[in-house]
This record gives C-alpha cells, sequence and structure tokens, in this order.
C-alpha cells in the first residue's frame, strides 16, 4: 500500500495522500460529507470523484482540489444516483463536467432525488439523538452518529439543489492528463442500476464509490442492486493491479478487504440459495448468516436488510422458470 498520510482536515472530512496528486477525502463522523470522495491531479486537470450529500461540505471539497491542484476541479464523477454522493453537485457547476453512467442519471430524473420531507427528516434526527441518551454501545453509537449529524447538516441547507450530470457513461472512459490518465469504468448493475469506479493504474489507487464498504454491512437493497453483480464487480476489481481501493464510506482498504467484501455477498448468496431451496424464510438466512464473521462488521442496522434483499432477489429468480 502507498505511504499514506494526512494533508488537510477540517469538519467534514480529512484529506488524505495516497500517491503525488491523489487525495481522499475521508469523511468525518460529525460533519455533512457523509460519504469519501476522491481529488486527482491529472496535470493540466483536476478531476473529482463524487460530491458528497451537503453543499457545505462540497463547497470544502472543491477549495481543497483547488489548493492541491492549483486549480478548480474540470471533471466531476458521480459514482451512483444515491444523494450522499451526488447532492452536492451543483457546487462544482459551471466550470465541471459531471458524468455519471446512464442508469445513474435516469435514477436521478426519475426518483427526484431532491424531494426531502423535512418533517420526516427532523423526526428522523429527534429520535436519534433520543436513543443517544440511552448510552448505547460505541458500535451502535457510531452507527447512529454516521447518520444523524449528516443529515442535521442536510436539514440546514433544505432544499436539496439536485444538478444532474450532463455526460452519460456505459462502458469505460479515459481522462487523459499531462501527469497521468485514468480510467473511469461502468460496473453496471451492483450496488445500484449502474455503478461507476475510477482506477489510477499507474498509482495503483482506485476509488470505488459504494461498490465498496470494508468491514462494513453493504446497505443492498433489491432490486436496484444485484448481489451476484456485485460480487462479480469486486471480483474484476481484485484483478487489477491496485494496492489502495477507497470505499464510498469507512476506511480505506487493499485487496483483503476487497476480498472479505466479496465473500460477503458469494457467501449471502449461498446461503440464500439453500434457504430457497429449502422453503425457508429471512429468518433461516439471518441465523446462518449470524454464524458468519460478516454478523460482526459495523453497520447492523443493514443487515437484515441486505440478507432480506438476497433472498427476495434469488427467490424471484428461482420461481421464475416455474411461472413461465
Amino acid at each position: 500500500m502507498t505511504n499514506r498520510r494526512v494533508v488537510a482536515e477540517n469538519e467534514h472530512f480529512r484529506v488524505e495522500r495516497l500517491a503525488d496528486g491523489i487525495y481522499a477525502a475521508i469523511a468525518a463522523r460529525k460533519g455533512g460529507a457523509m460519504s469519501n470522495a476522491g481529488i486527482v491531479d491529472l496535470g493540466d486537470e483536476t478531476l473529482v470523484f463524487d460530491a458528497f450529500v451537503t453543499r457545505a461540505a462540497a463547497r470544502a471539497l472543491r477549495a481543497a482540489a483547488e489548493e492541491l491542484t492549483g486549480r478548480p476541479p474540470r471533471f466531476l464523477i458521480n459514482s451512483h444516483a444515491h444523494g450522499d454522493h451526488v447532492w452536492g453537485n451543483s457546487v462544482f457547476r459551471p466550470e465541471a463536467t459531471i458524468v455519471a453512467s446512464s442508469a445513474t442519471i435516469a435514477a436521478m430524473k426519475a426518483e427526484g432525488s431532491g424531494d426531502v420531507d423535512p418533517d420526516e427528516l427532523k423526526a428522523f434526527i429527534e429520535e436519534s439523538e433520543t436513543a443517544l441518551v440511552g448510552g448505547p454501545d460505541e458500535l451502535t453509537r457510531a452507527n447512529i452518529e454516521g447518520n444523524l449529524y449528516p443529515r442535521k447538516w442536510v436539514y440546514e441547507e433544505l432544499p436539496v439543489e439536485v444538478a444532474l450530470p450532463t455526460v452519460a457513461l456505459d462502458s469505460r472512459l479515459e481522462f487523459r492528463g499531462e501527469a497521468r490518465t485514468v480510467r473511469l469504468v461502468s460496473y453496471g448493475r451492483a450496488h445500484t442500476a449502474g455503478d461507476l469506479a475510477l482506477i489510477c493504474s499507474d498509482d495503483r489507487v482506485a476509488f470505488l464509490g459504494d461498490l465498496g464498504f470494508f468491514e462494513d454491512q453493504p446497505p443492498y437493497i433489491a432490486p436496484d442492486g444485484d448481489a451476484e453483480a456485485w460480487a462479480s464487480a469486486l471480483s474484476s476489481l481484485e484483478d487489477l493491479r491496485v494496492d489502495v481501493y477507497v470505499p464510498g464510506h469507512g476506511d480505506i482498504g487493499g485487496a483483503d478487504q476487497l476480498a472479505a467484501k466479496r465473500g460477503f455477498f458469494e457467501t449471502a448468496v449461498n446461503a440464500a440459495r439453500e434457504v430457497v431451496r429449502d422453503g425457508g424464510a429471512i429468518e433461516e438466512l439471518t441465523e446462518k448468516m449470524h454464524e458468519t464473521e460478516y454478523a460482526r462488521w459495523e453497520g447492523a442496522m443493514l443487515f437484515a436488510t441486505s440478507l432480506q434483499s438476497v433472498l427476495m432477489q434469488l427467490g424471484c429468480a428461482e420461481s421464475s422458470p416455474a411461472e413461465g
């Protein structure tokens, strides 16, 4: 792994230098970022990967990119359509061209991704703050705070300003600069209907968006996502000559962490197939998975939801031939 070091820090994120001209912005638990991002100096242009959930954090990201590279971002990549990665888009306009997959653009248009009910958000904030009063254990506290504080920042900024990407990518795209060439790759349906990853091959770094969650429960929700396709995408990413993988949330990892994430999906899919074969339900799948190491990962509140999605996907897949 490269010689990482923190080169800047603010209330929203810390900036880690991964290689000369390549930086990861890692979200602070109590800031307005919620997700991770990346900054890449191409030599004559600057590229940013993902835009955070709030404009406040996105402004700090844009300022950090300009300070580190000497120029404002020319390209902004949206790894997928979820608001915690795209709601900061407007801060980068009009200088930056925003690139995403066709599926991401379609989802952002269809879902009205900036529609947030202030009353519902306020209720969520109040419930989360109440949950913290009881003195939960550190793992539970981390889960609650990681969802609470970014949403408090969102609440203060309402309404959300949605800026749609203007360039659609369905395969791969190279960004060639004076210092380096990087490759943007579409992995299709995995975490969502259209996930992108940025591969910096010469520097052995990859930005994964939410394709990567290391030692953390992945929020896999069918039908947008696909557990088997996600495992396949991770396998393809493992085949790259990369030392450093920057996930969409949490700490940076390496090949071992990526393999463990693939293992989660492969184990869950195999267990779900057994449950479907035996006519079981989510309780049987949850029991099987609670016997694995993955049950101890962070994000416990997502465990059952992800497993339910795996079961729903495979259950439908198993029954469809008979229906025909």
